[in-house]
């Protein structure tokens, strides 16, 4: 990638500082920070001067300078864009220069007017830039619009040039020079007289940062990055700042930051406040808002700093967001905290995903972002369009629209590695794809996502993921064919409790390779030039590595081969098999012989009140509908036979096959149906002819359409376990899907 800028938060040596703000018309003086007004109502002109038709103009102090209060920032960068963000004491105009060289005259310029509405935050999208460049730039707020000249044009008395722009800033230090300069209580400076500019002097008033652009799309660049989330939470005793891993992100000098949500902890005791479900709506603005403000600049009886600004000024960022920006675990647009939530995010990051709208404008908070030839970064939504966290067989985390996108997206990608940003993981259990216990009603979503990777097929695809605080690193194999559809890395917390790993999630056939929790973490990605290889390491809060592994493009490939016949034997383990509807019970015990022949798996007890089910891992589920006409056959064992019952076909009968909300069931007749103490064979056929009772349509039992239709799209198989009134124990092996 381009040059870094070894300088830190210091950036250019003080030389070429000068020069380039000089060349923009922005200098320092004795008393303060002056340009050149030109061409307006406002210039100071002598009599004299207008008498003789003079066009020299004289420099004048700005209208005021007002004071930018956290920093700047750049994101959402492409390979000829970026936007630019501050945030500035008071009403302002807010002024941008930007160069990839400062010491030439190539630069841009752009301003923008802020006020109380977006309160005084602002973003200007830079465009025309160079591909896989780095660019540093200045940003300076003034209390009126003035246009400027060069350092050279007052010596010389040329026209003034006249640029405009788009920018925002933010309040701060008082600027330099003596006490008389310092601002008032507005953020504007109290000396409104004129100066001579002094070229020796580098006015402190500006902001700068830099960042990198993206390589353009058939560029074969290396390309590194570092994600991590989840600051100053959780709870009545939040981890305070400062937090060391941001500064050691931004002394790596990655190519950019992808922070990985939950940015505040809206709902966690800082001295911004807290939201609660009590918070009235009125008042829920301005905590958030304020929330942002103390995650750049925290009181100082706090920390002198948390290291987010310096990290911010180092390079460009990409920010998600999860469910701590608004209240715990919230879903979606019934959460009446939501909009102003989701309108105090989209102030103070540098957003740009929405080709209708304005930089920091749009509630889309999803897009894709392409980095040369070999990465394609896509951001997903996985609040704003969800639906409720109620008992639900069916629930969307994405949304039908998002999903669709990011199918398209996904397909229509041409890059060697594709990176998801997903808040919460695939893999691991959350509030959201998957959990440890029954079926969350997303699950659905994910599976037809999976089954889209896997048919597609779309190669090379890596999750990097937040939200649980630990950090974890696994591959996935849900069809069981050798060939892994995704990996998964997840890293943080920053600045959060951190808590022990659990397992990954069994039916989606994961293999881990790292697991590590109850420290303040980040990952890195790094994809080499060629594109043969991606990285992934994780590191501790000071840069200590943790783990690291390199994949090969050829890892990470699914397969595309149709199955005739899909099977669990049990002989290596319980192969992703959970327990439903038996109270706390979520995984079966595995035994390692015993089995017809071989191992088998078991569940003792009736703990949940009604008959509990073995439940089928992913590579049972999908589009299954060329099994039509063949069979479900398994082999089941009880260890007492007494006080059998018949199931509720409502409950599940003795197999339940489900899409959406649609449930068919199917129930063995006859004097062998129920198991024995000894291993016993059911067969069950995926025929409409077999009599599949529908529980979901006025027909009692299924059509072959319907039986089709839940097959295209099985989402969940379940067999029966219980078969006795009170305590028992249930066996199963030999689970196998033929055509």
């Amino acid at each position: 990638m381009a040059p870094s800028d070894s300088d830190g938060h210091d950036g250019l040596e003080a030389k070429q500082r000068r020069a380039f703000l000089q060349r923009v018309g922005l200098v320092a003086t004795s008393s303060g920070l002056v340009g050149t007004a030109a061409g307006s109502d406002e210039d100071e002109t002598t009599p004299a001067d207008d008498e003789a038709g003079s066009d020299e103009t004289t420099p004048q102090r700005l209208d005021g300078t007002v004071s930018l209060t956290h920093g700047v920032a750049a994101g959402d960068v492409t390979a000829t864009t970026a936007v630019v963000w501050a945030r500035a004491a008071s009403e302002a105009t807010i002024h941008v220069a930007y160069s990839d060289d400062p010491s030439e005259d190539d630069r841009g310029y752009d301003r923008l007017s802020v006020d109380g509405e977006t309160d005084h935050t602002g973003h200007l999208r830079l465009e025309g830039l160079e591909p896989g460049t780095r660019y540093r730039y200045y940003v300076w707020a003034t209390d009126g619009e003035t246009t400027y000249r060069t350092l050279d044009d007052w010596a010389d008395g040329a026209d003034a040039q006249e640029r405009t722009g788009t920018s925002a800033l933010s309040d701060g230090e008082p600027n330099g020079g003596d006490s008389a300069e310092r601002p008032d209580t507005d953020g504007r400076p109290t000396d409104r007289s004129s100066a001579a500019p002094d070229a020796d002097a580098i006015p402190d008033a500006v902001e700068h940062g830099t960042f990198v652009t993206a390589p353009a799309p058939d560029d074969d660049a290396g390309v590194t990055f570092a994600w991590s989330g989840d600051t100053w939470g959780y709870g009545n005793d939040p981890v305070e700042p400062p937090f060391p891993g941001l500064r050691t992100i931004a002394e790596r000098e990655p190519d950019f930051f992808l922070y990985h949500g939950d940015t505040i902890y809206a709902d966690a005791k800082t001295p911004a406040g807290k939201i609660t479900d009590n918070t009235p709506i009125d008042d829920a603005l301005g905590i958030y808002r304020d929330k942002y403000k103390e995650m750049r600049d925290p009181p100082s009886e706090i920390a002198p700093r948390t290291n987010l600004q310096e990290l911010l000024e180092s390079t460009s960022v990409y920010t998600v967001w999860d469910d701590h920006e608004v209240v715990n675990d919230f879903a979606g647009p019934v959460e009446p905290l939501m909009p102003a939530g989701r309108r105090a995010f989209r102030e103070y990051w540098p957003l740009d995903r929405d080709d209708d709208a304005r930089p920091g404008a749009s509630n889309r908070f999803y897009d894709s972002f392409r980095w040369g030839s070999h990465v394609e970064l896509f951001i997903i939504d996985t609040r704003q369009y969800r639906d409720p966290n109620v008992d639900r067989d069916e629930k969307s985390l994405l949304g039908r629209e998002q999903l669709e996108w990011l199918q398209d997206a996904l397909a229509a990608s041409d890059a060697t590695w594709k990176l998801l940003a997903s808040p919460a993981p695939l893999g691991y259990p959350s509030d959201s794809w998957v959990t440890a216990g029954d079926r969350t009603g997303y699950e659905g979503e994910l599976l037809e996502l999976l089954e889209f990777v896997r048919t597609e097929p779309i190669s090379n695809l890596v999750v990097v993921a937040g939200d649980i605080h630990k950090s974890v690193v696994g591959a996935f194999d849900p069809d069981d064919d050798g060939e892994f559809e995704f990996v998964e890395a997840t890293a943080g917390p920053l600045g959060a409790p951190a808590g022990k790993p659990a397992d990954l999630h069994p039916p989606l056939n994961p293999t881990e390779f790292f697991a590590k929790g109850e420290y303040a973490n980040f990952g890195t990605v790094d994809v080499d030039e060629s594109g043969e290889t991606l990285t992934i390491s994780i590191c501790d809060e000071h840069g200590a590595e943790q783990f690291t592994k390199t994949f090969h493009t050829a890892d990470v490939d699914p397969g595309t081969e149709p199955v005739d016949r899909i099977e669990s034997t049990f002989d290596e383990g319980t192969d992703g098999w959970l327990i439903s509807q038996n109270g706390g019970s979520t995984q079966p015990e595995y035994r390692e012989s015993g089995g017809n022949p071989g191992g088998y798996i078991r569940e003792a007890e009736n703990k949940g009140g009604i008959a509990w089910y073995y439940q089928a891992p992913f590579k049972f589920l999908g589009d299954r509908e060329a099994f039509y006409d063949g069979t479900l056959s398994f082999d089941l064992r009880q260890e007492r036979t007494d006080q059998q019952f018949d199931a509720d076909p409502m409950d599940g009968g003795d197999v339940l096959l489900a899409s959406g909300e649609t449930k068919l069931v199917y129930e063995f007749r006859g004097p062998d149906s129920k198991p024995g103490t000894e291993w016993t064979s059911f067969e069950a056929p995926l025929d409409a002819d077999a009599g599949w009772i529908d529980l979901t349509a006025r027909e009692p039992l299924a059509t072959e359409d319907r039986l089709r239709a839940v097959l295209a799209d099985l989402e969940v198989l379940r067999i029966r376990g219980e078969y006795r009134n009170g305590d028992d124990a249930s066996e199963l092996d030999n689970v196998v899907l033929s055509r």
